[in-house]
Formats: structure tokens, C-alpha cells, sequence
């Protein structure tokens, strides 16, 4: 399996776990420009999976396209919810929050990195504890 098709069975499993949780059903899953899970009741959610988090002990939140000099990731998502998911075990931790407070938390604490796609991405390190503090809540999501 490819890292494209780990993220779609990622995705796929998320928006499955919401909803049972919430009852409303999914209509829509994968890359959109504005979020990566939408429900009928409109709630939307902003999936990333952070492989080196767990090693670094930062989230890498991206926010610019230094290449097409644009907004990207926080800055560009119009979901409710951001789900940042580390690798724990053979599963993920997954961390979510208000998109609203991390996109404050990524104003107010961290240092700027470029890096991903071959540099082209610009991010914020936030240290991971400073996230998993602000979260709504955490699970894990087996993968």
C-alpha cells in the first residue's frame, strides 16, 4: 500500500469512527481544498497525519506554499475540526481540536520551519505537548 492509499484508508476509517459517534453520515471523503471529511449535518473535519511528531515531540502544522506563494493547511482549511494524528503503537494517537484555537496556538507559540514537499512547504513546530494541552480530546484510531 502506497502512502496515498494509507492516507485514504486513514480518512475513511475517521469519517466511520464520527459517524457512529454522531449519527450524521458522510458525504464526502479525500482532498478538497476547504476540508477532508463532511458530514450531512455540515460538520467538517481537517485530517493530518504527522509520521514524525512522535520522534521529534513537534507538530508540523503547514501553513504556506512558498513555491505558489499561497495559503495552505491551517490557513487554508474551513473545517470545524482539525485532527492532528501521531503513529503510536500500530495505531494513531489522534489529537482534536477547534481549528479557531489551533490556528491561536499557532500564532502564539512555535518556530517556523520549511520542509515537505521537497521544501515547498512552510510550517509551524509546535511542541506537541503545547497541542495535546489545547486538544477537545484524544483516541486512538487503529491502522
Amino acid at each position: 500500500m502506497n502512502s496515498f492509499e494509507k492516507y485514504d484508508l486513514i480518512q475513511c476509517r475517521i469519517a466511520r469512527f464520527y459517524e457512529r459517534e454522531h449519527g450524521a453520515s458522510v458525504v464526502s471523503i479525500g482532498f478538497a481544498p476547504k476540508w477532508d471529511i463532511r458530514f450531512t449535518d455540515g460538520a467538517t473535519v481537517e485530517v493530518k497525519v504527522d509520521e514524525l511528531a512522535a520522534k521529534t515531540l513537534n507538530a508540523a502544522i503547514e501553513f504556506w506554499d512558498v513555491r505558489r506563494n499561497i495559503g495552505t493547511g491551517i490557513l487554508a482549511t474551513e473545517a470545524q475540526l482539525w485532527l492532528h494524528c501521531v503513529p503510536q503503537g500500530e495505531g494513531l494517537r489522534c489529537y482534536e481540536l477547534k481549528t479557531k484555537t489551533l490556528l491561536r496556538l499557532c500564532f502564539e507559540t512555535g518556530s517556523v520551519r520549511d520542509g515537505g514537499d521537497n521544501g515547498a512547504s512552510r510550517m509551524k513546530l509546535i511542541p506537541l505537548q503545547e497541542l495535546v494541552a489545547v486538544s477537545e480530546r484524544d483516541f486512538i484510531l487503529e491502522v
